[in-house]
């Protein structure tokens, strides 16, 4: 029984490491998003402008594909997307 609980609050610090890892990798993804429109409206060439523009969407399915995994992860947080989507 004891082993039993040493995995389970050593899987629950894994977890917490991984939430932890995907918070930090969602804040960054938003504030390169920031940049990077930042970025367009300061670019004059509009070929170098358009790649931006890609590259701002691609960031933005990363912040998707991220709020879903941790909706996956963290089922509080998961109640939380829910209710406010509501």
């Amino acid at each position: 029984m004891a082993f039993d609980a040493f995995e389970e609050q050593e899987e629950v610090i894994e977890n917490s490491m991984d939430l932890e890892m995907i918070r930090d990798d969602l804040i960054a993804e938003l504030k390169s998003i920031n940049e990077y429109e930042a970025q367009v409206e300061m670019i004059d060439n509009e070929d170098a402008a358009d790649t931006i523009e890609q590259i701002l969407e691609d960031k933005k399915i990363h912040v998707a594909r991220l709020v879903h995994l941790l909706s996956l992860l963290d089922p509080v947080q998961s109640e939380k997307l829910n209710k406010e989507l509501r």
